[in-house]
C-alpha cells in the first residue's frame, strides 16, 4: 500500500490524542499500537514518491543513480538545486542520507520529510532563495535491501544486505537464523534459566533484565539470547541469521577487522562503495547529516580509538627516530610528548614540519577523535538544536548513542572532510523525575540555571552528593569543583554541558554507563506502557526441540528509534528545520576588495582580499589535517592587456575561519591604461566569486 507525504492515512482519534504525549498537553493518550508501522514508507514507495516529484519539479529535481544494492535494488541520490546560476555540483552542498542503518525508518521519514520541504518551497520563500546558491544531495533509503525488514510478517532488526556472509565460519550460510517461538511476528530476547548465566531479572520490574553484579550481590539467574532455537545443531543460538554485510560498518575509518558482517575489507558491500564513488566525485559537499540510530548533537563523539586521540595515544617510536629527536628507544610517549620535543629540533623548524605530519611519519595512527576546533562548532549547532526540540515538546535531554567503527559518519568526518553529524531524528524521552519531599532537589537543570557562588554555597557536602548522583568520576571532587568555580574556571552551566556529553548530568538515571542497572529499560517501557501499548510481549514460557525451559520476551525490536508516526511528525519538522538553518550556515567566499595602485611606468600593484562570509569553515580542523581539499585559491587572471611581472599570478590558503577568515593576493602587474583587472576565489566546497576593476579607474 503506497504512503504518501501530502497526507498521512488517517490515523485514530487514539492515535490523533497521542501527540499530546510529546507536546506536555493536559491530556496523555496512547497511541494505537496495532500494525503502527504500516505508515511508514517502504522502498518502492519511496521510489515512487521520488519519481513523482522528479515530475512534478524537473527544473530543481534530479535523480541520481548511484549504483546497486547487493540485491540488485536501487541507491537514489536526489540533486535539489534552484535553477540557473552556478552548476549545482560546485555550488557549496549539503549531503542527507537516511537509514543506511537498515532498521532506523525514521531517518527515510525524515529524509522524505527534507525532500518535501525542499521541492514545494514557494517562490520567494527562504527556502526557494537558498536553493538559489545551494544544493542539497538527499537518499532517503541507502539500505534498501534491509530497509523493508520493518514490513516482514516477522520483524526483525536487520543491518545486513543481501550478500550471502558465513558469520559463524562454518561453511554454510543463513543456516541458523532467529525463530519466531511464540508466534507474535517479531523477533525480540529470549531467557534460558542458568545459574551461571550473567543477566537476572530486575526485582524492580521483572520484565526488565539486568546484568549480575558482584559488588551488589546479584547473582545470575538466565542466560540471554535472541529469540530462536538452534538450528543447525552446533550448540550455539542464531548466530548465521540470512542478512548480509551491513554497509553501515564496512566504510574504511577505523574498519573493524575480522567482523563477518563488516565484510572481509572496507568497501567490499556495493552500497558502501556507491556511496564513496559519488561522494569522492563531489567535493563541493560542505555538511553531511546521516539520519542514523546515533546523534552527536545530544552526546559529543567519543573516541573510535578506545578513548585515545591524536594527542593522548601512547606508543613507541621507531628507534632511529627516537634516537633522532633525543628520546628512549623502549618508552612510549603521546604524539604531544614527542612534538613538545621535535618542535624545536632545526630539521623541523626548516621544513615546516607540522605535528600531524609528524605523527603520520612516526606511524602513530589515524585520528580517532574529533577534533577540539570541530567539537566547538558542533556544541554550538547543538545548543540551536536543542532549543528546537524543548520548543516542539520534545525531549532535549534524553541519552544519544554514538556511531561505531566502520560507520558512514566517521568516514565522511575523518576521511572525506566533510562536518558531519548523526541525528536519531526521534528517542524515548527520559522519565520524569519525582520531586524530592519539600521540592528542593537538585537537579542538573536547577544547577545549570545557578551562578557560580550560588552553587558553591551549596557547600561541599551537598556538591559531593550531587556528583556521585551524577556518577561524576571520583577525581572529579567536591573541593576541585569548588576551586574552579570560584577562579572563574568553571561555571555550572558548564559543567552541566560537559557532565551531559560524559554521559552524567542525569543522564545516569537514564541507566546507561554508570548508571543504575535497569534504569533506562524501566524508562522506556514507562513510554511504551503510556503511548504504544503492545509494543513489549511479555514473557512468555516456550520449550525448546532438546527440551529446555526458556522465555521468550521484550520489546519490539523497531519501537525505539521509530515510533508511531503521529508521534514522529513533531521531531520530522524539527529535524527539517535544523538541515535548513546549517544550510543557511555553510561557508560561502567572496573577493571582499580588489584595488590597483599605479606606480608609474605602465606597473602596477594589484591587492585582493579573500574572506568566508558563512558561519563553518571552509574546512574543518580533521580536513585540514587529512589534507582531503584543495585549498581555497586567489588567482589573477592574466593576459588581454595584463602580465605579470615576476611571481606567481595566485594566493592560497588552507583554511579560512567561519565570518573572519580572509587570506590576500598581491602582484605587480604590467598593464596598459583601461584593461580589466579580473581576480577569482575558487574553492572545492564554499563557492567562487570574481571581482572585476579596470586599470586607471581605481577598484
Amino acid at each position: 500500500m503506497r504512503a504518501t507525504f501530502s497526507g498521512l492515512r488517517t490515523a485514530t482519534a487514539t492515535a490523533a490524542l497521542g501527540l499530546l504525549a510529546l507536546g506536555g498537553g493536559p491530556a496523555r493518550a496512547a497511541v494505537s499500537y496495532q500494525a503502527y508501522y504500516q505508515e511508514y514508507h517502504s522502498f518502492a514507495a519511496v521510489e515512487r514518491q521520488l519519481q513523482d516529484w522528479r515530475e512534478a519539479h524537473p527544473d530543481t529535481v534530479k535523480l541520481i543513480a548511484i549504483g546497486q544494492s547487493a540485491g540488485g535494488r536501487s541507491l537514489w541520490v536526489a540533486r535539489v538545486a534552484g535553477p540557473g546560476g552556478a552548476d549545482p555540483d560546485l555550488r557549496p552542498a549539503v549531503f542527507v542520507g537516511g537509514n543506511i542503518a537498515g532498521f532506523h525508518n525514521a531517518g527515510t521519514e525524515a529524509a522524505l520529510d527534507l525532500l518535501r520541504g525542499l521541492v514545494e518551497a514557494p517562490a520567494g520563500s527562504p527556502t526557494a532563495k537558498l536553493l538559489a546558491t545551494t544544493t542539497f544531495y538527499v537518499a532517503p533509503a541507502l539500505n534498501p535491501d534491509a530497509h523493508d525488514a520493518i514490513f516482514a510478517k516477522v520483524r526483525v532488526r536487520r543491518g545486513g544486505n543481501d550478500m550471502k556472509v558465513d558469520h559463524d565460519i562454518d561453511g554454510l550460510t543463513a543456516e541458523d537464523p532467529p525463530d519466531d517461538l511464540n508466534g507474535d511476528g517479531m523477533i525480540t530476547r529470549m531467557r534460558i534459566p542458568d545459574p551461571a548465566g550473567g543477566w537476572l531479572a530486575d526485582p524492580a520490574d521483572p520484565r526488565v533484565l539486568v546484568k549480575a553484579d558482584a559488588m551488589e550481590q546479584r547473582p545470575g539467574a538466565f542466560r540471554v539470547e535472541i529469540e530462536g532455537k538452534d538450528d543447525d545443531g552446533d550448540g550455539d543460538f542464531n548466530e548465521d541469521a540470512a542478512d548480509g554485510v551491513w554497509p553501515d560498518k564496512n566504510f574504511p575509518h577505523a574498519f573493524p577487522y575480522s567482523t563477518p558482517e563488516a565484510g572481509p575489507w572496507s568497501s567490499y558491500a556495493p552500497e558502501t562503495r556507491a556511496l564513496m564513488d559519488f561522494l569522492l566525485g563531489r567535493r563541493n559537499v560542505a555538511l553531511a547529516v546521516v539520519y542514523g540510530p546515533a546523534n552527536n548533537l545530544l552526546a559529543a563523539p567519543q573516541s573510535l580509538g578506545g578513548g585515545g586521540d591524536l594527542g593522548t595515544q601512547k606508543f613507541k617510536l621507531p628507534p632511529q627516530a627516537a634516537k633522532f629527536i633525543g628520546l628512549e628507544v623502549d618508552k612510549e610517549y603521546s604524539i604531544d610528548e614527542v612534538w613538545e620535543v621535535a618542535q624545536n629540533l632545526p630539521f623541523v623548524r626548516q621544513n615546516n614540519v607540522t605535528k600531524e605530519q609528524l605523527q603520520q611519519f612516526l606511524g602513530a595512527g589515524p585520528a580517532t577523535k574529533v577534533d577540539p576546533g570541530d567539537q566547538a562548532y558542533l556544541d554550538k549547532l547543538a545548543e540551536a538544536y536543542k532549543e528546537r526540540l524543548k520548543k516542539a515538546g520534545l525531549a532535549a535531554d534524553r541519552p544519544g548513542a554514538q556511531y561505531g567503527k566502520g560507520g558512514f559518519t566517521p568516514w565522511l568526518y575523518y576521511q572525506y572532510g566533510a562536518m558531519a553529524l548523526e541525528l536519531d531524528v526521534w528517542g524515548v524521552p527520559k522519565g520524569e523525575k519525582k520531586a524530592a519531599a519539600g521540592g528542593d532537589e537538585l537537579t542538573a537543570d536547577k544547577v545549570a540555571a545557578m551562578s557560580a557562588d550560588d552553587f558553591v554555597a551549596l557547600g561541599e557536602e551537598k556538591i559531593d552528593a550531587f556528583l556521585k548522583a551524577n556518577k561524576v568520576p571520583p577525581q572529579f571532587s567536591a573541593k576541585m569543583v569548588i576551586g574552579a568555580m570560584r577562579g572563574g574556571q568553571l561555571t555550572p552551566k558548564a559543567m552541566i554541558d560537559r557532565m551531559k556529553q560524559m554521559g552524567g548530568g542525569g543522564a545516569a538515571a537514564a541507566g546507561g554507563k554508570g548508571g543504575e542497572a535497569g534504569a533506562r529499560e524501566r524508562e522506556v517501557l514507562a513510554w511504551v506502557d503510556a503511548n504504544a501499548p503492545g509494543a513489549f510481549a511479555p514473557w512468555t514460557p516456550v520449550t525448546l526441540p532438546d527440551g529446555t525451559r526458556a522465555e521468550v520476551g521484550g520489546l519490539d525490536p523497531f519501537i525505539e528509534l521509530n515510533p508511531p508516526l503521529p508521534l514522529l511528525k513533531p521531531a520530522l519538522a524539527v529535524h527539517t528545520e535544523t538541515v535548513l538553518d546549517m544550510a543557511r550556515k555553510l561557508p560561502k567566499v567572496e573577493i571582499l576588495s580588489l584595488t590597483v595602485t599605479d606606480l608609474g611606468g605602465g606597473v602596477y600593484r594589484v591587492k585582493a582580499v579573500a574572506g568566508n562570509r558563512g558561519y563553518l569553515a571552509t574546512h574543518t580542523k580533521q580536513a585540514e589535517r587529512a589534507k582531503v581539499h584543495l585549498p581555497a585559491r586567489l588567482t589573477l587572471q592574466t593576459g588581454q592587456g595584463v602580465d605579470l611581472v615576476n611571481g606567481y599570478n595566485f594566493a592560497t590558503s588552507e583554511r579560512l575561519d567561519g565570518t573572519t577568515g580572509t587570506f590576500t593576493g598581491e602582484w605587480l602587474v604590467r598593464a596598459r591604461p583601461g584593461a580589466r583587472v579580473v581576480v577569482d576565489v575558487t574553492t572545492d566546497n564554499a563557492g567562487r566569486d570574481q571581482k572585476t576593476t579596470t586599470v586607471g579607474k581605481g577598484a
